[in-house]
């Protein structure tokens, strides 16, 4: 997986993001995890590795749920040209 190299993602004071697609003027907003999963893809972690990251980060999530959770944000950034298998 490879995150789409002209978009840009801007980390908020609140720890929120912003990231803007210059090929389609568009942007999508990050809670707090989204930036995490994001800053982890930059480094090059695949999926198995951003739930194992939940886990740890957040007590009270099952592996199931990590699991879902990182799979649908991943789709959420591939329906958005964000995000390649390449």
């Amino acid at each position: 997986m490879k995150l789409n190299p002209f978009a840009v993602m801007a980390e908020q004071f609140d720890g929120t993001g912003l990231v803007f697609h210059p090929e389609t003027n568009a942007a999508v907003s990050l809670n707090k995890t989204g930036v995490y999963l994001w800053n982890r893809l930059k480094e090059g972690a695949d999926e198995a590795a951003l739930a194992a990251g939940l886990l740890e980060r957040y007590d009270g999530v099952t592996q199931e749920k990590a699991e879902a959770d990182v799979a649908a944000f991943l789709e959420e950034l591939r329906s958005r040209s964000l995000l390649s298998e390449e």
